[in-house]
């Protein structure tokens, strides 16, 4: 197999991050192709980091393709098949 005849997919990572004595528990999505990341708030309603980056790619209207098993890197990473959708909300 060449590597022209695998898929390709943009990578997300999605990490926790614990609180801090000024911020609240968050979860950091960074895109892996642009060096561009977003950080919104844990939601302990879901209690699921990998569930609540899922929700915010499909939010923005990137759709994930796949989940990458990485269990060394302390995250989950997601890929798309979308290399065109921004990753953080564009406000109007």
């Amino acid at each position: 197999m060449m590597s022209n005849d695998l898929t390709r997919y943009r990578a997300f990572d999605v990490q926790f991050m614990g609180p801090t004595n000024t911020l609240g528990a968050r979860i950091r999505i960074r895109d892996l192709r642009r060096n561009d990341k977003v950080v919104i708030s844990y939601d302990y309603e879901c209690g699921d980091v990998l569930e609540q980056g899922l929700r915010h790619l499909n939010s923005v209207g990137i759709e994930p393709h796949v989940i990458l098993l990485a269990d060394k890197l302390d995250c989950y990473v997601i890929g798309s098949e979308d290399f065109t959708t921004d990753l953080k909300w564009i406000e109007e």
